[in-house]
């Protein structure tokens, strides 16, 4: 009959060690894992937010450029006698606007997103204030879908005596929907606003058929 042979004190001694050492290191790895998960998310959430902000503005100021007349085109003005007597807004100008913006701050956001990307400190995965920022910097590529949308507003305001400036104000809505590294999924949302024309008018307020929150 075959008989065992039970392992030496030593031998059992090292198993011990050996699970209590995986175990540590398991527990390392988790709690690691964890910490670079909530460091990266905030980090991303930072920067993508930054680089939404910069395309958009990026965005707006291309439109501009190409656009340098676009206070008289946004809106048709009649005069009577010399003096404004009516405002009406252009409707097609404000929409293709809109959709150049729209599609300009998309591509932008795709072309940053790829170009700049986002990078975190080695020491900022650590969680310790005073190792916040030190350490090379660590390049991640981060994936993005992302909804924008314009909206136009028209205001009045009084600049001084028989005199009244006409504002027109773009706010840009930006919805980010983030995905990866190491499933980080988030949802992020911006938004800009841009005066992009005024008028002055001397005398009172004609009428005017316009777009507030167009």
């Amino acid at each position: 009959m075959l008989c065992r042979k039970k392992p030496s004190p030593v031998r059992r001694k090292f198993r011990k060690y050996l699970a209590v050492f995986l175990a540590i290191l398991i527990l390392l790895t988790v709690y690691a894992e964890l910490a670079v998960k909530h460091q990266l998310r905030d980090v991303i959430i930072r920067d993508m937010q930054t680089l939404s902000e910069q395309a958009v503005t990026m965005a707006v100021d291309d439109f501009l450029e190409e656009h340098a007349d676009t206070g008289n085109r946004m809106c048709d003005i009649t005069y009577n006698n010399g003096s404004v007597a009516a405002i009406s807004t252009n409707a097609a100008f404000v929409n293709a606007a809109k959709t150049y913006i729209t599609e300009h701050a998309q591509d932008r956001i795709d072309r940053l997103s790829r170009t700049q990307g986002i990078s975190v400190r080695l020491g900022n995965f650590t969680g310790l204030v005073f190792l916040s920022n030190f350490g090379p910097e660590i390049p991640f590529s981060v994936d993005s879908t992302q909804t924008v949308s314009c909206e136009f507003q028209s205001s009045f305001v009084s600049a001084g005596i028989n005199q009244t400036v006409h504002h027109i104000t773009i706010t840009v809505y930006v919805d980010l929907l983030i995905y990866g590294p190491i499933r980080v999924g988030e949802t992020v949302s911006t938004e800009s606003a841009f005066e992009i024309a005024q008028t002055v008018i001397v005398g009172t307020v004609p009428s005017y058929s316009g777009v507030v929150s167009y």
